[in-house]
């Protein structure tokens, strides 16, 4: 696997086992790439009109053709959004290593040559891969919600975009679903069938809006082993879709003047990346997340059978 940016970020050699094991839930990562940069292409060139253009036009085009027929090649976000790639490329870079660290941890949990003690070891290496670009990693430290929830900007594009909006957390249920899959089943058949019920899941909360999840989905609600086995890993990716949250609402908020939103953007970004801003415990973030209701983030995937 290659991260976009390789040009200036040295990335290492993966097995692609996940790749490999689940090559069409792999396309769907392309798939979300498509659509978290064609909504803030669209919310930077047509603030006025979220409803119509996110909300209809865009929302349509996503769940019917980029979602059901996702490429399997790694798309070129810049000439799908070039406005967004331009306007803020330090973001962009360090959406791309973040997800980058999905793919290497899915790698590793899918690897069956592995045993758990290995497996958490190439973890840890992962995590301190991540970590050593400083200019890129995202905090390890669980944000309090009111970083993405109580700002001026806050909650633009749920109110203007709000299937759009729904659309992107199932994006974000199903990538942390998964590492329950990896994590709750054991390789083989079981695990397979886990998978296919996770997509299942997933496919059906796109068949009708209201069946999307109705807040932004946690780490410690919908993968509980995950986030208890890796919960560093699990903080990086709150913070990653928090922030994508952030970036949708600066886009799409008229109170964010054209010329601010880059500085707004860059802001953002330093507050998800630093461990001071907004910082929570780890028990008050798991503790916020049950509250919040995991059946209303998409619900959690649950074993088969008893491990």
């Amino acid at each position: 696997m290659r991260l976009r940016t390789s040009r200036h970020i040295d990335v290492p050699h993966t097995i692609t086992r996940f790749r490999h094991a689940y090559p069409n839930v792999d396309a769907l990562f392309n798939a979300f790439d498509f659509g978290h940069a064609a909504l803030y292409e669209a919310e930077l060139r047509h603030p006025l009109e979220l409803t119509r253009v996110v909300d209809t036009v865009l929302y349509q085009k996503v769940t019917t053709r980029v979602l059901a027929h996702p490429s399997h090649v790694t798309l070129d976000e810049h000439a799908i959004a070039p406005g967004y790639t331009t306007l803020a490329p330090e973001l962009v870079a360090t959406f791309e290593w973040a997800h980058m660290l999905h793919r290497q941890l899915y790698d590793i949990l899918a690897d069956p040559r592995m045993s758990d003690a290995e497996r958490d070891v190439q973890v840890a290496d992962e995590m301190r891969y991540y970590c050593a670009r400083r200019d890129l990693a995202l905090s390890r430290v669980p944000k309090s919600m009111t970083l993405m929830e109580g700002q001026p900007f806050s909650l633009t594009a749920r109110k203007e975009a709000p299937a759009y909006n729904a659309l992107i957390w199932s994006y974000h249920w199903l990538q942390m679903a998964i590492y329950e899959v990896l994590l709750a089943a054991p390789m083989g058949t079981e695990r397979d069938a886990l998978m296919h019920r996770s997509l299942a899941a997933f496919w059906a909360m796109g068949a009708t809006r209201g069946q999307l999840p109705s807040v932004m989905p946690m780490s410690p609600a919908i993968a509980p082993r995950f986030t208890e086995r890796y919960p560093e890993a699990a903080a990086v990716f709150d913070n990653l879709h928090a922030l994508h949250d952030v970036t949708g609402d600066i886009l799409a908020s008229p109170l964010v003047l054209q010329s601010d939103k880059r500085p707004a953007l860059l802001k953002a970004l330093t507050h998800y990346q630093d461990d001071v801003t907004a910082a929570t415990s780890r028990d008050e973030w798991k503790a916020m997340a049950r509250a919040m209701d995991a059946t209303k983030m998409g619900g959690v995937v649950t074993p088969i059978s008893s491990p």
